[in-house]
């Protein structure tokens, strides 16, 4: 699943822009932890941070982009972090070594794995890879732009959003562009899909082709029970950042944003073969 980037170094300051919202990944690594895979870590401003926080844990970063993992290994060498290391390898690759990880996680890269590669397969693939490599009673963490199925059939608010969003003129030609590569903005699906990109201007032929919102978490929570985890958590929020964004751009209300969201979490465990939580 290589991809390719208009412009990296704009793609990499926004990806390490919201470094602190990131690390509330913090929370779901298990205090036992010795081995954590960070998959799509790009320039390793994200694992780079965990391995600071986690002095006794190994990280391994893995890339698909030559340029983000020597970014990521100068960054590792400049920080002195002796217990972080990055590859240039696919996430398959690892499954003929003999290492396993007590943590596996996605950090606002599995909605590429759907966009790039083959769709909601690449997605399973990728979680029944990570399966594969976690250690008995490990967990995979997802963190990325996740909304629930209901909000594929609910229009609550839609028309009061969709008469702000349209009537700023000069995003018309990004509402026409987006609806022809999705579906109209008309639920509060499409709408809050819209309101996720429309502000990439700059890499906006990137941006526009890429699904944000592929997986919801009802489908997730279907891939796991089908690999026989066990779900931990899901949880879903509205960053302050896009909520004063959106008030500003739009003037939408706090009521007329409570079915929008940013950031999905989930979490799930390993179980051992008896179905057995370790």
């Amino acid at each position: 699943m290589e991809t390719k980037i208009f412009n990296k170094d704009i793609y990499l300051s926004r990806m390490s822009k919201p470094l602190q919202e990131k690390l509330r990944v913090v929370k779901y690594i298990p205090k036992w932890a010795k081995q954590v895979l960070d998959v799509g870590c790009a320039d390793g401003t994200l694992t780079c941070a965990l391995a600071k926080l986690f002095p006794d844990v190994r990280f391994l970063g893995i890339d698909l982009d030559e340029e983000f993992i020597i970014k990521a290994r100068e960054r590792a060498i400049g920080e002195n972090l002796s217990n972080v290391s990055f590859e240039k390898v696919y996430l398959r690759d690892i499954l003929s070594r003999s290492e396993k990880f007590d943590t596996v996680i996605f950090v606002s890269v599995l909605h590429e794995f759907f966009t790039y590669g083959e769709g909601i397969s690449s997605v399973l693939k990728a979680l029944a890879d990570a399966h594969e490599l976690l250690n008995p009673g490990g967990e995979i963490v997802i963190r990325d732009m996740i909304l629930s199925e209901y909000t594929k059939d609910t229009s609550f608010q839609s028309d009061v959003i969709n008469e702000k969003i349209f009537s700023v003129k000069k995003l018309l030609p990004m509402v026409e562009d987006f609806e022809k590569k999705f579906k109209p903005i008309k639920r509060i699906y499409e709408i809050n899909h819209f309101l996720l990109k429309y502000m990439y201007e700059e890499n906006w032929d990137r941006e526009s082709k890429e699904h944000y919102v592929p997986v919801t978490f009802d489908e997730y929570e279907k891939i796991f029970d089908l690999l026989g985890m066990e779900l931990q958590l899901k949880d879903s929020y509205l960053i302050s950042f896009l909520k004063e964004k959106w008030r500003d751009d739009f003037g939408l209300t706090d009521d007329e944003m409570v079915s929008l969201k940013s950031t999905g979490f989930i979490v799930a465990k390993k179980i051992d073969s008896n179905h057995k939580l370790v």
